[in-house]
């Protein structure tokens, strides 16, 4: 059982409001003191503990790899992403964000974005977003953004371009030739604990139409550029003066 119970929860903006009550601000350790077991176990290897005991210490959800969003009867998906400070003193994202996993067989059937895997999961997301920093333990990682961001037809636009190369590539029978350094915003990134240039480690590929190759198992990736975009807007249109603290 969360802090909250999602199930009560009406809307959208609600949630948001819900949400910013309960944790910006915070730290995890104010969350959820289940965090504090995390402490002494490696970041690179427990890197999704974080967004897993927000989504469980807050709203009570359990880890899942459903497709459609955590919060189904909102259409919202929850993600809790990393900032690092710079030399500078300013806050930037730390890494790219991953979503959800892509198949291309399904994929090569539609004709544009609206129609993706990375909408119907996606369209709505909670950003929850904390400071890393090595120098504290993880549960004193603090809170500073918490936000509701929508795929709305801008968005969509922007990321637009990008989609329909990766969709081109699958089209063609290149799933296995497509490579991020293609992309602007919007790209496919590993996900698998395999080696995909070993022909003898399966785990690592899957399936594609139109060609016989196997492709590697990835997922939608929005680059660390793009991230940054989403922070400012939102820094642009609620809090202009926090601007000067966030990198450009």
């Amino acid at each position: 059982m969360g802090l909250v119970n999602i199930a009560d929860i009406k809307s959208i903006e609600e949630l948001e409001r819900i949400a910013k009550f309960y944790i910006e601000g915070k730290s995890l350790k104010e969350i959820t003191e289940e965090i504090l077991k995390s402490d002494d176990v490696s970041r690179v290897s427990s890197k999704a503990g974080v967004g897993d005991l927000v989504e469980q210490g807050v709203f009570g959800l359990s880890r899942n790899n459903i497709a459609g969003a955590d919060i189904p009867h909102l259409g919202v998906e929850i993600k809790s992403s990393a900032l690092k400070m710079g030399k500078d003193g300013k806050l930037r994202v730390k890494e790219p964000l991953s979503l959800n996993i892509i198949n291309y067989n399904e994929e090569s059937k539609n004709t544009q974005i609206s129609q993706s895997s990375l909408v119907k999961k996606n369209k709505n997301i909670l950003f929850v977003w904390y400071v890393h920093d090595e120098s504290k333990p993880r549960s004193e990682y603090i809170i500073p953004y918490v936000f509701i961001w929508r795929m709305d037809d801008t968005i969509l636009n922007e990321l637009n371009d990008d989609y329909l190369l990766i969709l081109d590539k699958i089209k063609s029978g290149n799933a296995h030739h497509i490579h991020q350094s293609d992309h602007k915003y919007l790209t496919l990134c590993p996900k698998h604990g395999g080696t995909f240039k070993d022909p003898s480690d399966r785990k690592s590929k899957t399936t594609q139409p139109f060609s016989e190759s196997p492709a590697e198992i990835r997922a939608f990736r929005l680059k660390n550029s793009y991230m940054t975009q989403v922070i400012r807007r939102y820094l642009e249109r609620t809090s202009p003066d926090k601007l000067k603290d966030f990198v450009s």
